[in-house]
């Protein structure tokens, strides 16, 4: 017989107890699922924690397929005008093309002040500055794992959502279309040799609009982790904040060692303080191949290494039963 499972709905605090410390990192982590919600590409990793000139702090700098820039402000329960002035003041002062504010509730007058300013956007699009409205909930079936549920209460209108989904249609759908980005035949080598030898060996890798996230097999509620992205500029994007479990809960402890970053802020040339750090464009060539080749396998061993542990330790809390 057929089984349906239960879908419940709960507070996000339900799911994530922390704010800053647990649903803001996640977020950082899987941008790429809140694009998806507003018909957007953000690159799956962003920046999160920027301070402004005013010493203030923006939760999260994302970024689209282009290389704008989108602001994103979260907060539980009903959104306040802390939140919203700041992630506007920090959107216009740095040109961004959006803000994103993310709450469990919206009050009316915000709503009232995201469509005026999609409305100016409409008339002067250099100008202006979109703004989206999301309300968020965490869901789940039956007992399994909470997964956020974004719904856009005020978002940019028809003519903004019409530009924003023919970019969706640049996204590539196959490799071929991936490699067809490239400007520069020697980063396209030096993508392609990493890419062909990571598959062959059996790891997974998956498509951006302009990068390819090499994945492997590591504690998390999918089963995968990221190791690096890889970008068709040459650029390498390193999330330093998934290997300590900011993604998943659960940290890698080989990689958040004094010892494996210091390593890693010598080869990427990193300033030792980042959490999601890009190298400059170009890094990528074909002499450095073989270091970020061990980079990755060194961060997929001790993401297996660490699959094996988390399931050792689950054997050894299971109750040992007897028969009668």
């Amino acid at each position: 017989m057929a089984y349906m499972g239960r879908l419940s709905f709960g507070r996000l605090t339900q799911a994530w107890a922390g704010e800053a410390s647990d649903f803001t990192p996640l977020l950082v982590d899987r941008l790429d699922q809140l694009g998806e919600a507003l018909d957007l590409e953000l690159v799956a990793a962003g920046r999160s924690e920027v301070t402004t000139t005013g010493g203030r702090r923006i939760d999260i700098v994302a970024q689209g397929s282009d290389g704008s820039e989108f602001v994103i402000e979260n907060q539980y329960g009903r959104a306040d005008h802390d939140h919203l002035t700041r992630g506007l003041a920090y959107a216009i002062a740095r040109d961004a093309r959006g803000l994103v504010l993310v709450a469990e509730e919206h009050r009316d007058e915000f709503r009232a002040v995201a469509q005026y300013l999609n409305e100016i956007r409409e008339l002067d699009p250099e100008r202006g500055i979109a703004v989206w409205l999301v309300e968020a909930r965490a869901v789940r079936v039956d007992d399994g794992p909470w997964a956020p549920l974004f719904t856009a209460v005020v978002q940019p209108n028809q003519f903004t959502a019409t530009v924003e989904r023919a970019k969706q249609d640049e996204r590539p759908a196959t490799l071929a279309q991936f490699w067809d980005q490239f400007d520069s035949n020697e980063t396209a080598t030096a993508v392609r040799t990493v890419v062909d030898r990571w598959t062959a060996t059996g790891y997974r890798r998956r498509l951006g609009p302009s990068h390819v996230v090499l994945e492997a097999r590591g504690p998390a509620v999918s089963g995968i982790r990221t190791v690096v992205a890889l970008y068709t500029d040459g650029r390498v994007m390193v999330p330093f904040s998934s290997y300590a479990g900011q993604n998943s809960g659960v940290p890698i402890p080989a990689l958040t060692t004094d010892e494996f970053r210091a390593h890693a802020d010598a080869l990427f040339r990193f300033g030792g303080t980042e959490r999601q750090a890009r190298t400059e464009p170009g890094w990528l060539t074909q002499d450095r191949i073989e270091p970020l080749w061990s980079f990755c396998t060194t961060v997929a061993d001790a993401y297996a290494a660490a699959l094996v542990a988390e399931g050792a330790q689950t054997v050894a809390q299971t109750p040992v039963t007897t028969g009668p």
